[in-house]
């Protein structure tokens, strides 16, 4: 017995279904490794964050939407969304995140206690127009500046991402 069968161009049958499938394994796997670290540095005390939940799923009109990592933070009693796309950023991605944002909001938030919630999504590599390295949209709409100095920045969350990255030995591959 094989795993694949020839076809008339000698390509194996279902070798694209094969490879698709290993390449969304190792996005998963890579997509582990930044929601560990990312983890390890955020949800600690001093920032006042802790941890809700990792990867969790949220579907609605037979959407499916992943929340990578589900932090809230104690002192503005507000959750805190991050989504790791392990790939090329797409502005397209910046309009999911926001839905998921509402989704948490209409699932999770109880409005009387709580902020609204705010997001956080990390792309592992810039679009092909960009300068190359991790890109970070934080999804702050109305907080207002004391607030948002509490939470992670753009250019935290782009260190930490790169050094995430590096730690994963992406930076010690040749060009």
């Amino acid at each position: 017995m094989t795993l694949f069968q020839r076809t008339e161009d000698y390509q194996p049958e279902g070798f694209e279904d094969v490879v698709g499938e290993l390449v969304d394994a190792i996005r998963r796997s890579f997509t582990g490794v930044v929601v560990d670290y990312l983890e390890d540095v955020l949800a600690v005390p001093e920032r006042h964050l802790c941890l809700v939940d990792r990867h969790l799923p949220i579907a609605e009109d037979e959407r499916d939407y992943t929340v990578d990592l589900l932090l809230f933070h104690v002192t503005q009693m507000r959750y805190v969304t991050v989504q790791v796309q392990a790939g090329r950023f797409d502005p397209a991605l910046v309009t999911r995140s926001r839905r998921t944002l509402r989704l948490v909001d209409d699932l999770l938030r109880v409005p009387e206690a709580h902020a609204p919630t705010v997001g956080i999504l990390l792309c592992t590599d810039a679009a092909a127009d960009q300068a190359p390295g991790p890109v970070v949209v934080t999804l702050y709409d109305d907080v207002d500046p004391a607030q948002r100095s509490e939470l992670p920045s753009g250019l935290e969350l782009t260190t930490l991402v790169a050094r995430c990255i590096g730690k994963a030995g992406m930076d010690d591959q040749p060009s």
